[in-house]
């Protein structure tokens, strides 16, 4: 545990020399400034999609530009000799991802709260935004070991924007409706993300929240297999 922990500081202290830690406070205070423009009575509708946006998008993200730098500056295979696992180094970035996303959370809710008056399952939020938040940085991760360099990676990001996070907010917004919708939606991971952050800010059907909970859970292990499995290849190509 104290490797674990050595590590997760230097991840968190690397955030803020790449600037990932600071982009995200920025993305924190820009979400405040379009809740502060929606009427109150709004917010508990909108509050589920901007965590979404930050715990999905911006955690592929984020996970992925960390080792995208390291392995640029050639820091990488230097990992590799320490006395560390690859389940200790993959699970740090994945910790500080989540801590991201957790601090997101907490400047927004602290100003619904504070400011619109709003009451939320706030352990419910805790929870959900904690799991999503580690299993796309494990997408993130994985998205990073096939990308060639970071513009090959925000083309990915890019491309599973338009297949799957995009449909999740049309259907969100109304745009998109139909039952052959609905039956598709239950196979979107962003989809599922999003119900698990609706659950605590307003009621959503039972069977719903049931699916949700184990899709993500299954592909967030699933991933972070991947992420084990393929690591010792993607360090050794060092060209990232």
């Amino acid at each position: 545990m104290t490797k674990l922990r050595l590590l997760y500081a230097g991840e968190l202290a690397r955030l803020w020399k790449y600037g990932i830690a600071a982009a995200g406070l920025v993305v924190a205070l820009i979400w405040v400034g379009v809740l502060h423009y929606v009427e109150p009575a709004a917010v508990r509708a909108i509050l589920p999609l901007v965590l979404f946006v930050d715990a999905t998008l911006m955690a592929i993200l984020y996970a992925g530009v960390t080792l995208v730098y390291e392995s640029q500056e050639h820091t990488l295979k230097s990992m590799l000799v320490m006395p560390i696992s690859r389940w200790e180094y993959l699970f740090s970035k994945s910790l500080a991802t989540v801590t991201t996303s957790l601090t997101t959370l907490a400047l927004v809710l602290t100003y619904v709260s504070l400011v619109k008056g709003l009451n939320v399952g706030i352990l419910g939020l805790l929870g959900a935004v904690a799991l999503l938040s580690f299993t796309f940085a494990q997408l993130g991760i994985v998205m990073t070991y096939r990308a060639r360099d970071f513009t090959d990676l925000l083309m990915s990001m890019f491309v599973f924007s338009f297949a799957f996070a995009i449909p999740t907010m049309l259907e969100f917004a109304g745009i998109l409706q139909g039952r052959w919708v609905e039956l598709v939606q239950y196979l979107n991971p962003t989809k599922n993300a999003l119900v698990l952050l609706q659950a605590p800010v307003a009621p959503v059907p039972g069977r719903d929240l049931a699916i949700a909970v184990a899709y993500i859970l299954a592909l967030g292990a699933s991933l972070h297999l991947l992420t084990l499995r393929w690591f010792d290849r993607y360090a050794m190509r060092g060209d990232a």
